[in-house]
């Protein structure tokens, strides 16, 4: 379907494009944490308003830190000091284009480390999904916990953690913590009800329980491999459709408006058109601008087909072919369909077309 620049850059493309999930395997614990900034929130009695929120995508051990700011330099005490110094140096690092992890100071103390600092595309936080929604489960806990005046929420942030480490994962079938240790947590049931007991091995306490852990590690790691590797592809592209850019195509860019004085809702969201200079992975597309020409890196969910008016279209959208700038479109003899014929009173003759039939004005 084909319609004018003006109308497609107001409403947007009738069907947006929808990328194939494209998944990041890993196949070990810290191989890949999410990071993100949740809040604000109101400002707790210890001064804290934001949570500083980390994932292990390969375990799903979730970390929270309740944090007084954003900044590059509490983000990053926060996580060597608490993270990396209890379960040590991921070997990459994902986040969003938060300004806290683009600046220097984060990139930096990341080089030293020998950690790999990877971000997301803009406006495309499913990028980093994993650590988006457990941001969700995440502050509907905190509601469901906090008091009235909503101040005591960072007095909850270990239950929470607890409660979902030792819940077990849709996708790998086992909690985070039997991924991460080798072993469940105990609970106050398993206080209650007493935990399930462990088979007898043979030789030195020390030895067994290492000999147990490697086991049970290798068994579940084997098996999560495979869970991760079909099954959040499956469930998510059955909803994927449009294809495939290829550099020279041209297409439309989805582009917010948001500024200050102005109503988003009456600002064009879509800039075009705008054409595909490379395309760097299956999803991800080097894009240059219409105007000065100026280069970014997309997501493919931001990017829709330009399709120009065809040269009929575009002559019937001329102004001086517009419907009503002819008189005769008025007239009955202009109209498709027949008109109810009425006679004019009689001070009126002088205005009637020679048809005998009154027009419109």
């Amino acid at each position: 379907m084909h319609c004018c620049d003006t109308c497609t850059a107001q409403k947007g493309p009738t069907q947006r494009s929808t990328a194939p999930l494209q998944q990041y395997l890993v196949g070990a614990p810290m191989e890949r944490v999410g990071v993100d900034v949740l809040g604000p929130f109101p400002v707790t009695e210890s001064g804290n308003r934001y949570v500083l929120v980390a994932m292990d995508y390969f375990t799903k051990w979730p970390e929270a830190y309740a944090v007084p700011d954003q900044s590059a330099m509490t983000t990053a005490e926060r996580l060597v000091e608490e993270m990396f110094a209890r379960f040590g140096v991921p070997a990459e690092l994902h986040s969003d284009q938060g300004h806290n992890f683009e600046l220097k100071v984060f990139g930096e103390i990341c080089r030293r480390l020998g950690v790999e600092k990877t971000r997301t595309t803009p406006l495309h936080p499913q990028s980093d999904g994993l650590v988006e929604r457990f941001n969700r489960t995440l502050a509907t806990q905190l509601a469901i916990l906090t008091s009235r005046h909503q101040r005591d929420w960072d007095r909850h942030l270990p239950l929470v953690l607890w409660s979902y480490r030792t819940a077990v994962q849709e996708s790998s079938q086992c909690t985070p913590a039997a991924l991460m240790f080798g072993r469940e947590l105990r609970t106050p049931v398993d206080l209650v009800f007493g935990s399930p007991p462990e088979p007898e091995i043979n030789g030195g306490p020390e030895m067994d329980y290492y000999r147990r852990l490697r086991e049970r590690l290798q068994v579940v790691h084997d098996y999560t491999r495979q869970a991760q590797a079909s099954a959040g592809v499956r469930a998510y592209d059955t909803k994927c459709r449009g294809e495939a850019f290829v550099p020279g195509d041209k297409v439309w860019v989805y582009c917010p408006v948001r500024k200050r004085g102005v109503s988003p809702k009456l600002c064009s969201h879509w800039q075009g058109p705008a054409e595909v200079v490379e395309r760097l992975t299956e999803v991800v597309y080097r894009i240059r601008m219409p105007g000065p020409g100026r280069m970014v890196v997309l997501h493919r969910d931001r990017l829709s087909p330009y399709r120009p008016l065809a040269p009929a279209d575009a002559g019937a959208g001329d102004a001086g072919d517009t419907p009503g700038s002819d008189p005769s479109d008025f007239s009955p003899a202009g109209r498709d369909r027949p008109v109810h014929q009425k006679k004019a009173p009689g001070h009126l003759q002088d205005f009637v077309w020679g048809n005998g039939a009154v027009g419109d004005d």
